[in-house]
């Protein structure tokens, strides 16, 4: 379905829209949902010989500073992270960077996932952001990939799919449960949060739009159609896990790879 976002409006204010990213990114952090990916994550990674990986559309960083974590006790060999977004909250992703070292780096100006800078080289990734776009600017975005042999990882938690609705009334509460101990603190997220509740409405309501908004399993094979050739592949699937019951859906592209349907 073809709804807008609230956050993705250019006339919604960029310090709500900070604190709104701020906001997903606590509740991707407390409730670990992609944990279910990362193994898969890690080893198509490791299938292309991705030497870096360009996140599009990151907010806050998304789930990668966990992702890092798990790399790093896995043993696996973690390639360089960029991120970046159309709207960069700069200063809340230059704490993340300080705060992960050199495993995580940022880039300061705006990025249009439709419109790829040539000079942002990288295996990309996409993380509940890919029902952003419009499906020709989807299937742009996959055809791109493909034609420049860029690997690509696609992971979507909104769906249409009961649980997954039902469980987006946990997202107020979970808000105003955890901001007191989000770090680092903020009188401006208390502000935002309780006396005048406009991040825990936003959060309810683009989570919402974006489970009707997202692509099924079936509508990705679809958009896929013709895009696989000899040297380059897609494999389309869904991982369920963490800490609530939804189940992850995944786009993964790569050149020269084959896929299994049941793949890890």
């Amino acid at each position: 379905m073809r709804l807008f976002e609230i956050h993705d409006q250019e006339w919604f204010p960029q310090f709500l829209r900070d604190e709104f990213v701020d906001g997903l990114q606590m509740i991707l952090d407390v409730t670990n949902t992609y944990q279910p990916i990362a193994k898969l994550l890690r080893k198509r990674l490791e299938q292309c010989g991705a030497e870096r990986v360009l996140d599009l559309c990151s907010g806050a960083g998304g789930p990668w500073p966990s992702l890092v974590r798990d790399f790093e006790s896995s043993g696996a060999r973690l390639p360089e992270v960029l991120l970046t977004d159309k709207y960069p909250p700069t200063k809340m992703l230059s704490i993340r960077e300080s705060a992960s070292a050199s495993k995580i780096h940022f880039h300061a100006h705006s990025v249009d996932a439709t419109q790829i800078p040539e000079h942002l080289d990288g295996f990309r990734t996409l993380f509940s952001s890919f029902h952003h776009l419009q499906p020709d600017e989807a299937r742009g975005l996959l055809q791109d990939c493909a034609s420049r042999g860029r690997g690509i990882a696609i992971f979507e938690a909104p769906a249409r799919r009961a649980i997954t609705l039902l469980s987006l009334l946990l997202i107020p509460p979970a808000a105003w449960l955890f901001v007191p101990f989000r770090r680092p603190f903020r009188w401006s997220r208390l502000l935002w949060t309780y006396l005048i509740p406009v991040i825990p409405f936003v959060l309810f309501f683009d989570g919402l739009i974006s489970c009707l908004r997202s692509y099924s399993p079936a509508e990705l094979r679809e958009m896929t159609k013709g895009l696989a050739t000899d040297h380059y592949r897609w494999e389309v699937g869904e991982k369920s896990g963490g800490l609530l019951p939804l189940r992850v859906t995944y786009l993964v592209g790569c050149p020269g790879s084959v896929f299994a349907e049941s793949g890890d």
